[in-house]
């Protein structure tokens, strides 16, 4: 790094990629920070520096030891222990020593006391959610959320008859009888991941199971068709709570688009002069991606939010695996949910080799997608033509 781009990092200021210190904190506290950049997607140190960006610098010895002890740190004091990558800058205000701590593959880490920290802006924060460590453990494909057992369930609420059908139609095969080959009929569910010994699994709710209203409350489809194109407002023609099965909610909630979608065509038509008729692919595209995709750890509905100007689908979870927006947009495709994506194709309107997308973009540009890091959640807005339907439409 040479000196110019130094000093260009220095006047951004600190936030969750980057820190400055005017020499190293004590080792624990250091140790800590160093974590909660590695379960962070990465940052770096600027060591030699103050907190508002001044240079102090530091000499060509005090860089060479600082940058070895920080190096033994992160071996001796992080669990699991990871490489740093250090480089001294020389400034015409002393030598700056840049320490970069990469995005950790094998997360989540801790420190030496067990401790898991995150970045919070640029200070870090101490997780002590159980739900927040888990999906650290899903990022590091240690813990899938659709593989958890749900506590409440019993093997009565998963459908044996419509995973028969299922299973008969995918395999060709009859299924073994649930009563006369009970043990052989349990194998298979466990080894397809639906049910974990006596419980059945998240994914086993999700694909074939019943009551989901009670057993998985949160992991439905909120779905509101507001009046005019604020979401504050307290006035919508719409509003549905989309329970069931993932096919299920994706045949309710294209019902709930197909409500409005004839509304609009009946007071004001996207085929009129000026006007382009939206295609259904794109909402069976974003629909799905968000079914399939989102993040089974954290406890909240799918949003799908319709007003006058835009549509909205809201799902929980940031991008997986460290995936961008841009790269979703060229079709790349990496599954948080790998049981539920296997099964897909054969029970959504999927095919899950990463061309939904594309397909959406090719038959509607008018598409934008928010990754919301800091709230964990990731948005899709489909920008349509402003209309006036629904005068006279009653509130449901």
């Amino acid at each position: 790094m040479e000196e110019f781009e130094l000093r260009k990092e220095l006047l951004l200021g600190e936030d969750s990629t980057r820190q400055f210190k005017r020499e190293p904190v004590r080792d624990d506290k250091m140790a800590g920070e160093m974590v909660a950049f590695a379960n962070s997607e990465g940052g770096r140190f600027f060591i030699g520096v103050d907190k508002d960006g001044t240079i102090r610098g530091l000499t060509g010895a005090q860089a060479e030891e600082t940058g070895g002890n920080l190096a033994k740190l992160a071996w001796d004091s992080v669990r699991p222990p990871f490489s740093i990558l250090t480089e001294a800058v020389p400034t015409s205000d002393g030598i700056v020593l840049v320490v970069t701590v990469p995005d950790g593959t094998s997360k989540p880490y801790c420190d030496k006391d067990g401790v898991y920290w995150v970045k919070n802006g640029p200070d870090k924060r101490r997780i002590r959610s159980p739900e927040e460590l888990a999906r650290l453990f899903q990022l590091g494909e240690k813990l899938y959320a659709e593989n958890q057992p749900v506590a409440a369930s019993t093997l009565e609420d998963f459908d044996r008859e419509r995973f028969a059908r299922f299973y008969e139609r995918k395999y060709d095969d009859p299924m073994p009888d649930p009563v006369s080959e009970t043990s052989r009929f349990l194998q298979i569910l466990e080894n397809l991941c639906l049910i974990s010994k006596d419980r059945v699994t998240v994914a086993g709710l999700l694909l074939f199971g019943k009551r989901q209203d009670v057993l998985l409350p949160e992991m439905k489809i909120d779905a509101i068709w507001f009046k005019g194109a604020d979401r504050s407002s307290s006035e919508w023609w719409d509003q549905r709570s989309i329970t069931g099965t993932l096919d299920q909610q994706y045949e309710s909630a294209m019902g709930f688009f197909a409500r409005w979608s004839s509304r609009v065509q009946n007071e004001s038509t996207f085929n009129s002069q000026g006007r382009e008729e939206l295609p259904w692919v794109v909402l069976e595209e974003l629909l799905t991606n968000a079914l399939v995709h989102r993040d089974y750890f954290i406890k909240d509905s799918i949003k799908l939010f319709i007003f006058d100007d835009r549509i909205e689908i809201r799902s929980p979870g940031k991008l997986p695996n460290n995936l961008s927006v841009e790269q979703i947009m060229r079709g790349v495709r990496r599954s948080r949910n790998v049981v539920i994506n296997s099964f897909a194709p054969d029970l959504l309107n999927y095919r899950g080799v990463g061309s939904g997308i594309l397909r959406a973009l090719r038959a509607w540009h008018d598409i934008e997608w928010h990754n919301d890091i800091a709230d964990e959640e990731l948005s899709v807005t489909i920008r349509v033509p402003v209309n006036s339907v629904g005068k006279g439409y009653d509130k449901v």
